[in-house]
């Protein structure tokens, strides 16, 4: 039997009111700017100034040609996600999770309506975590690796090898001599060189956070010019999101964000960010989320982020839910981040 609540749009509406799984990163810096396209491919336009001085000419001879910067345009096919989920006629017949059995409950289409919310919305929070993992790759690596089944990709947005470093010897956090206020001011200053905008986040790691409080001299300075450099004092943002507090002469608020997701390949849990990493960031920099066209026929010509489905098969009795969605979270100006290595 069809059932109404299986429809298309039924479901679209389900996924669009539901609350979302963690997604710090994404809304931080990347949702500012959501695309959709109708095509399988997306471009996306990579943004790298120079601060070139007009030349001078003498006012009797003819003006000085000026070739245009510009921007490197490069075209990906988004990765495409959609996992689904079966439901059987024995899962409407049994009673669900807390439901009494000593009482009438609920009936066949009404377990069946709830369980569809439940599998939607864990697919939904399954294309939310693979958006999260993108955007935290992109500010850590400038790259975006998909593997999985048929695939086998790796989407590379052109970040500097200057804005990847790794500290060694004395500058390392972990040593007493280390100086990681002076790290930070450092990568202010590379980062306006590079791309003329400030940062003003740094989400530091697990372990990066405790080396930076133990140190000494960040201490010592945080406590003797606290009015001018700044102040540390923990607030909890959201689930799993910590603000430690403001760094004044450097102008960022320092985060950390206490998040994991299950790698498909390994099936290890692994932290959305690396404990011995620091992550430099402007949230003016332009990031986005393009999402490329859902290759369903059954989707029309539709721009959508998301598109589910539902269909059944006779024998044995059972019904599909899927989702479907193309997101490629995009670094338009990959110099608006750096991410430091400060830990061995």
């Amino acid at each position: 039997m069809s059932l109404p609540l299986f429809e298309t749009r039924t479901m679209i509406a389900a996924l669009e009111q539901r609350l979302p799984a963690l997604s710090f990163l994404r809304d931080m810096f990347f949702s500012k700017e959501i695309n959709v396209s109708t095509s399988k491919n997306v471009d996306i336009d990579i943004m790298k100034g120079k601060r070139r001085v007009a030349p001078y000419v003498n006012p009797r001879h003819e003006g000085k040609l000026v070739e245009r910067i510009g921007y490197k345009a490069f075209s990906y096919v988004p990765p495409y996600v959609k996992p689904k989920m079966v439901t059987t006629a024995q899962d409407f017949l049994n009673r669900n999770q807390g439901e009494t059995i000593y009482s009438a409950g609920d009936g066949p289409m009404q377990r069946a309506e709830k369980q569809l919310g439940k599998d939607l919305a864990e697919m939904e929070d399954q294309i939310i975590r693979v958006e999260e993992v993108q955007c935290s790759q992109l500010l850590q690596t400038g790259k975006v690796i998909v593997r999985g089944e048929g695939v086998d990709d790796e989407i590379d947005f052109q970040q500097s090898s200057a804005n990847l470093p790794v500290l060694s010897g004395t500058d390392l956090w972990s040593n007493a001599a280390a100086e990681p206020l002076e790290k930070l001011r450092e990568w202010k200053r590379q980062m306006l060189q590079l791309c003329g905008k400030r940062p003003d986040v740094c989400i530091m790691g697990s372990d990066a956070i405790d080396a930076f409080l133990k140190q000494q001299n960040v201490e010592q300075a945080l406590d003797t010019r606290r009015i001018n450099l700044g102040n540390i004092d923990p607030i909890e943002e959201a689930a799993g999101v910590t603000l430690y507090g403001r760094i004044k002469d450097v102008g960022i608020n320092i985060y950390t964000y206490d998040e994991w997701y299950v790698d498909p390949e390994s099936g290890d849990e692994n932290p959305m960010i690396d404990p011995k990493k620091v992550i430099l960031a402007s949230t003016q920099a332009r990031m986005a989320i393009n999402y490329g066209a859902i290759q369903d026929l059954k989707a029309g010509n539709a721009a959508v982020q998301r598109f589910a489905k539902s269909w059944e098969k006779e024998d044995p009795s059972v019904r599909f839910v899927m989702v479907q969605s193309a997101p490629l979270c995009s670094l338009h100006q990959p110099d608006g981040v750096i991410c430091a290595t400060v830990l061995a």
